[in-house]
């Protein structure tokens, strides 16, 4: 286990969105560490540095460091006015990056920076371990991407790279030879505590879905699910949004689909509690589908609820009776009730089973044994 580390996580967004990974990482290495949240994505206005007390938030943020607090949020300040040029935008960027890397190299500071983006492409001092934690998310559409030319630098630069499914490393090693180099480790993570919750009787059965509502759903799939199976009930909760095929609002006006909107993740246990089986209906022709891990498949195992799922390619590893797999609608309805008449408790325990070894905790440790592998050897 990692202790008295300095780690900086670099944000690209807000926490908690659009998933709480970054969240639940911090949340766990926070216990025996200090985490840096390194604002990349927004420094401090140069105009605005010595307004709105963001100079006093700064000195703040270097006191914070030395006094190893848990949990540091860090935005450095903008060096160049005109931030509306692309070219002083990214050097304002890298500018705060450099101050809060001499700041920990005067005062001695091992640092590992555990990055989920490429934004930071670049060691400045030999002390600093670079990790890539590479989420399923990233952008497999266009492999010409100005995402994917800094990605292969980040590469080059990584000490160690964790990719979220096997399906997404091999995508990568397709087009990055150099991880054929580099200490790769393949894991998932999900909060499988927050869902371990005694599942209370109820008699009418119910199906759920649970994430955001966008261009990943396969409509005509879920479609025919729902009007095929109406003595069941489908509790759909998440964020719709605009790019959501236009048909999904024909679905929510079916009799037995019911839209919940968004809930907090603390109150989604509450939900599944009352349901039977959870579904994965995303359309596989993205590959940001295709080579994805998706969360809400060990959430669901976790709540001790079957799951049925397009084919998601890491998915089809796992048995047919916990976590059923297809692209036909036909299949894919007569599965989620076969499923749940057919769903006990022993299968019960091998979805929480499932949910277990993929999760937060798991797959932090198996990271933090590598890094201080790599620096005894060091």
């Amino acid at each position: 286990m990692l202790s008295n580390e300095i780690i900086i996580i670099p944000l690209h967004q807000p926490l908690r969105y659009p998933c709480d990974y970054i969240d639940q990482t911090a949340k766990i290495l926070s216990q025996n560490n200090s985490i840096i949240f390194f604002d990349y994505h927004q420094p401090y206005s140069w105009k605005n540095l010595f307004k709105d007390n963001s100079f006093k938030k700064l000195i703040t943020s270097f006191s914070d460091i030395l006094k190893l607090k848990r949990i540091i949020y860090f935005q450095a300040p903008s060096l160049l006015p005109f931030s509306r040029s692309k070219t002083i935008i990214n050097f304002n960027k890298k500018f705060g990056f450099w101050i809060l890397s001499i700041f920990l190299w005067i005062f001695m500071k091992k640092v590992v920076v555990w990055q989920f983006f490429a934004l930071i492409t670049k060691k400045i001092f030999k002390n600093q371990f670079f990790f890539y934690d590479c989420i399923d998310y990233m952008n497999l559409e266009d492999e010409t991407s100005k995402f994917f030319n800094k990605e292969k630098e980040l590469f080059k630069i990584s000490d160690l790279v964790s990719f979220n499914s096997d399906g997404i490393l091999k995508k990568k090693l397709k087009f990055n030879p150099i991880l054929a180099q580099k200490s790769i480790i393949t894991v998932c993570g999900c909060n499988n505590k927050l869902f371990d919750v005694k599942k209370n009787k109820i008699s009418q059965k119910k199906v759920v879905f649970m994430g955001v509502f966008n261009f990943r759903i396969d409509v005509d799939l879920l479609h025919y699910v729902i009007v095929n199976n109406k003595d069941l009930r489908f509790l759909f909760i998440g964020p719709i949004k605009k790019n959501v095929p236009h048909k999904f609002k024909k679905i929510l006006k079916e009799k037995n689909v019911r839209y919940l909107g968004k809930k907090m993740k603390s109150k989604l246990p509450f939900y599944l509690n009352s349901c039977h089986l959870g579904i994965i209906p995303y359309n596989i022709k993205h590959n940001f589908v295709r080579y994805s891990n998706p969360m809400k498949a060990y959430e669901y195992l976790a709540s001790g609820l079957p799951v049925v799922s397009t084919k998601i390619l890491v998915l089809n590893k796992y048995p047919k009776d916990i976590i059923y797999t297809t692209n036909n609608k036909e299949e894919f309805s007569q599965a989620i009730k076969r499923l749940m008449n057919n769903w006990n408790n022993k299968k019960i325990g091998t979805a929480k089973d499932i949910a277990e070894k993929n999760s937060w905790e798991n797959k932090i440790a198996l990271i933090e044994k590598f890094i201080i592998k790599n620096e005894k050897t060091n």
